[in-house]
């Protein structure tokens, strides 16, 4: 026997029926589809779907980097005169739209100053902890190295030299604070109407394990002050093993170079069928597999590039014929 629980209950109460019966129903033809009604299995997950990385779709302005993911990449492959990886990503980048960051994210978690207090707790911290393992899985790739070498060519002039990254993180900042703050005020639509007067870059100990980067602001609304914190998630160190030239050039939060590598990792494996140079494109392919990734970060592509295929069959637009993988 079966329980069916009806999302109409005052008109369809709970009831009890032979399994048998209830396959019967499933198993005939919905007249408005034509499809099969059939059965969704709904189970929880054990863990998080996505630690670092989110495909964004708030607003219209994610279309245009979804057009150029389809469309326009894979015209940009046909040029012949790609001869390397690095002239194939330069000629990538340097089509990107000017609104590149709006498709992928990252996740930060937020919560209210008076909270936290001085410390994170246990949970927090191995969320964080989390957090900054794929951030160093990515930046363990040789693609990451290909793509930063890419966007900083030769290294800061001094280690107080102001960078695009650094300017991006205060605007993300002030961003992030303003969502945040509309988000424990119980507005999960707009950030309209919230301001962020200022933001901060602080130290909290992470119960004896050392210290954590937390960005503080203070957003006003109406007239009423919310102090809000960001649990920023850092490098685990300066620099991976054999890439100590790029020490001086990578900075320690999620960065441009972060997510564009992300993106590239992201894009199915049929998007690069159309590099001309067969040898080009078996480099590049090594690059931008994501067969020998780490778990973590494994996990974390694969679900982004599930999210963008449905979120490109949602708007009836097809990423690829080929299905997707399966979760790891």
């Amino acid at each position: 026997m079966a329980l069916i629980l009806d999302v109409a209950r005052f008109k369809y109460p709970p009831h009890w029926v032979p399994l048998t019966l209830l396959w019967e129903a499933m198993n005939t033809t919905d007249e408005s589809t034509g499809l099969l009604r059939g059965f969704m299995l709904v189970s929880r997950n054990t863990s998080a779907p996505s630690l670092l990385y989110t495909v964004s779709c708030g607003d219209e302005r994610w279309k245009s980097m979804a057009k150029y993911c389809v469309e326009d990449v894979p015209n940009l492959l046909k040029d012949e005169s790609l001869d390397n990886a690095s002239t194939l990503l330069s000629h990538l980048v340097e089509s990107l739209p000017a609104n590149a960051g709006d498709l992928i994210k990252w996740v930060i978690e937020v919560r209210r100053k008076e909270e936290g207090g001085s410390s994170l707790s246990k949970e927090e911290q191995e969320r964080l902890n989390l957090k900054e393992k794929v951030l160093q899985e990515v930046r363990d790739t040789k693609l990451f190295r290909v793509v930063h070498e890419l966007q900083y060519p030769k290294p800061p002039r001094c280690s107080c030299s102001s960078s695009s990254d650094e300017e991006s993180l205060a605007q993300i900042a002030a961003t992030m604070c303003c969502q945040g703050a509309a988000f424990l005020a119980g507005n999960l639509v707009s950030r309209d109407g919230f301001c962020c007067r200022e933001t901060c870059i602080r130290c909290v100990q992470a119960n004896g394990n050392g210290l954590k980067t937390i960005i503080s602001g203070t957003v006003i609304s109406e007239g009423n002050e919310q102090g809000v914190d960001l649990l920023l998630p850092t490098s685990l160190s300066e620099t991976s093993p054999g890439n100590s030239n790029m020490k001086n050039g990578v900075v320690k939060y999620p960065s441009n170079a972060d997510i564009l590598t992300v993106l590239l990792l992201v894009l199915h494996p049929s998007t690069w069928f159309g590099i001309k140079d067969e040898r080009l494109k078996a480099e590049f392919q090594s690059l931008v597999s994501t067969e020998d990734l780490p778990v973590l970060l494994k996990r974390e592509i694969l679900h982004l590039r599930r999210q963008l295929h449905y979120l490109m069959s949602c708007k009836g637009e097809e990423t690829s014929e080929e299905p997707m993988p399966p979760s790891p």
